[in-house]
């Protein structure tokens, strides 16, 4: 089964295989059993749980996959990982094979919902000297491995957690698990650079959504300079910051709203069409102001907080 490429409009995800994604989400927890609290959910089922839908905030796009990020280190340090592998066979999980080689991932499992339609789980972990991005390592053998990305493990620390309840797949019955994903910190910094990196309108969709609903700009701010202010993961913030600024903001050489960053948005809430030209113009004005205002805040407060 080919590996199905996402959805290039907010037109291409619906509420059904978001609630699917859920449903995978709770079924894989069940499998990791007692290593469930070391798993942090990210990407695009996250702003589900950072920005829920109310009469004041919208429902988010949705998401097709679901991504998890695991503590390889609590994982190696405990005990009862050796057959996680298994667990996740046994609950309807399969390792995704490239149609085109043959070859079998072990950070990309999959979960059948119908006979052509699935979930995919990506594995995921903080990228270091040992394990260096985009090179796999291994988790439970040959079985399950995780993919480093850079500041990964920023979500160890940053989380926030909600009890989820989901019907299990297969008529499991109704199960409540405690998601534990990356709080507004961890993930705008998250999708800054994934988005600086592969420059996907789906993650520039999923930025400005967050950022939009998750408060005024003044909290928003706020609530980034608490978490830097603490020190921690300092290398993740700076980048994080310089990614904003460079695909959304002003600059000597063009305008924020005519960078990729707001374009992007643009084009993933209305598409290419020439009849939605002004709509785009709006949403890539309103992307880039609030974006360079967030980000006026933050430096700004960090630098007060500094001195």
């Amino acid at each position: 089964m080919a590996l199905e490429p996402k959805p290039k409009t907010a037109a291409g995800y619906s509420p059904d295989k978001t609630d699917a994604c859920e449903q995978v989400l709770v079924t894989l927890l069940g499998a990791f059993g007692t290593l469930k609290s070391t798993l942090r959910l990210v990407g695009g089922l996250v702003p589900r749980y950072l920005t829920p839908e109310s009469p004041e905030v919208p429902a988010h796009f949705g998401t097709s996959d679901v991504d998890m990020v695991l503590n390889l280190q609590l994982m190696a340090d405990g005990e009862g990982y050796a057959s996680l592998g298994q667990q996740l066979k046994e609950r309807g999980f399969e390792r995704y094979v490239n149609p085109l080689n043959g070859w079998s991932s072990g950070w990309r499992w999959m979960r059948r919902l119908s006979e052509h339609e699935y979930v995919l789980v990506e594995f995921l972990q903080g990228a270091t000297a040992e394990s260096p991005p985009g090179k796999a390592r291994n988790v439970d053998g040959e079985d399950v491995a995780a993919l480093p990305i850079e500041h990964a493990e920023i979500v160890h620390e940053w989380y926030e957690e909600r009890l989820v309840t989901a019907s299990l797949l297969d008529g499991g019955g109704i199960s409540r698990e405690t998601v534990r994903y990356a709080d507004f910190t961890a993930f705008i910094i998250l999708k800054a650079l994934a988005f600086d990196s592969r420059t996907e309108p789906k993650d520039a969709g999923d930025l400005i959504h967050v950022m939009q609903y998750f408060g005024p700009p003044e909290a928003v701010a706020a609530q980034f300079i608490d978490r830097a202010s603490t020190g921690l993961h300092q290398p993740a913030v700076d980048a994080a910051l310089k990614a904003l600024e460079l695909r959304f903001c002003d600059c000597d050489d063009a305008e924020g709203f005519e960078l990729t960053g707001p374009v992007s948005y643009a084009q993933f809430l209305y598409g290419k069409n020439e009849e939605d030209a002004e709509e785009r113009m709006l949403a890539q004005r309103y992307a880039s102001g609030l974006v360079m205002t967030v980000v006026d805040l933050i430096r700004r407060g960090l630098t007060s907080g500094s001195n």
